[in-house]
């Protein structure tokens, strides 16, 4: 991969972060919660089995990681997320 295309790719991701904020940002708003993934194949396994044994720090740091945003909206939709597995 050249440096071009890693640089287009970082810029991409960098977007796509923005662009979530901006929709948390609305969601905050207009005072809804934003919506949490249910379980489905777009979680991966690890942030589900972290959860399922009670790893809480380590389940919102995966998922900010993957998903941008701040720490606080992290455990908000990981607390959404693990209230949809019924845990």
């Amino acid at each position: 991969m050249s440096t071009s295309d890693a640089q287009d790719i970082a810029d991409l991701k960098r977007e796509v972060r923005r662009q979530g904020e901006l929709i948390d940002d609305l969601y905050r708003r207009l005072g809804a919660p934003a919506p949490a993934p249910g379980p489905s194949a777009t979680v991966p396994a690890e942030i589900t089995d972290a959860l399922r044994a009670g790893k809480l720090p380590i389940v919102m740091k995966l998922w900010h990681e993957r998903n941008g945003g701040s720490l606080g909206d992290a455990k908000k939709q990981v607390e959404e997320y693990a209230r949809s597995l019924g845990l």
